[in-house]
C-alpha cells in the first residue's frame, strides 16, 4: 500500500534529522518506534511482564540491552523486537536512529525510528511482556493523551511526559521518546521540551 501522508512525512524529516548522542560510560540499549503502515499509522508499545526485575509491569518500545554478540545497536534493537514480539528483522523499514536518552536506571537508550508493514501478527514472549499494542499517531499528536508530571529522581525533580491511553500509562523515557518524535519530526507543539530539556 502507499504511505500514509504520516509516514511520507517522517521519510522526508528523517533525512534531515541529526539525532543527539549523549556522551559517557554507560551500558547501552537500543528499542525499536516502530510505526505500521496502515491507513492510521499507529506506534507500537509493549507492556513489560510484572515479575521483571527492571522496569516490571512498565509501557516500552521492544527493545533491550546491547549484547556483545550484537553487530551494532540496531541489531540489538531489531533482535529483542524479534524475541519479544515475534517480528522479524527483514520487516523493520528501519528510517534512523532518534535522539539517546539516559534511563533512570543509568542505561543510555537509542531509539530507532521505521515502518512495520500492516497486519503483522504479533507472538508475544509472555516470558517478557505481558501485551503488544499500537497507539493512534494522531490521537498523540493532538495532545488529547498528554500530560507533563513531575517525578522526583536521586533528589531532583524533573518534569517528564505521559500519555494515557486506554488504561495503559506511558510515561517515564518512553514517553520522552515519544514526545521527541511528534513534537520534532512531527509537529505536535506538546507543551515539554524534548531537545533542550533533562534528559
Amino acid at each position: 500500500m502507499a504511505d500514509s501522508p504520516l509516514l511520507q512525512s517522517l521519510r522526508q524529516r528523517i533525512d534531515d534529522y541529526e539525532p543527539r548522542e549523549v556522551a559517557g560510560d554507560y551500558p547501552d540499549a537500543a528499542v525499536v518506534v516502530a510505526i505500521n503502515d496502515s491507513d492510521r499509522p499507529g506506534v507500537l508499545l509493549t507492556q513489560r511482564s510484572p515479575h521483571l526485575s527492571l522496569h516490571a509491569g512498565e509501557i516500552a518500545f521492544p527493545g533491550g540491552k546491547q549484547d556483545e554478540d550484537d553487530r551494532d545497536l540496531l541489531h540489538t534493537a531489531v533482535r529483542e523486537m524479534e524475541e519479544e514480539v515475534g517480528v522479524a528483522a527483514k520487516h523493520f523499514e528501519c528510517l534512523g536512529p532518534l535522539d539517546q536518552r539516559i534511563t533512570r536506571t543509568q542505561i543510555r537508550m537509542t531509539p530507532f525510528l521505521g515502518i512495520l508493514p500492516a497486519g503483522l501478527d504479533f507472538k508475544i514472549n509472555y516470558g517478557e511482556l505481558d501485551t503488544a499494542f499500537y497507539v493512534p499517531l494522531d490521537e498523540l499528536i493532538d495532545g488529547r493523551l498528554f500530560s507533563v508530571v513531575d517525578v522526583l529522581d536521586t533528589g531532583i525533580t524533573k518534569r517528564v511526559a505521559r500519555f494515557q491511553y486506554q488504561d495503559h500509562d506511558i510515561w517515564g523515557v518512553t514517553a520522552m521518546v515519544l514526545a521527541d518524535l511528534l513534537n520534532e519530526l512531527l509537529d505536535a507543539e506538546l507543551p515539554i521540551e524534548t531537545r533542550t530539556g533533562d534528559k
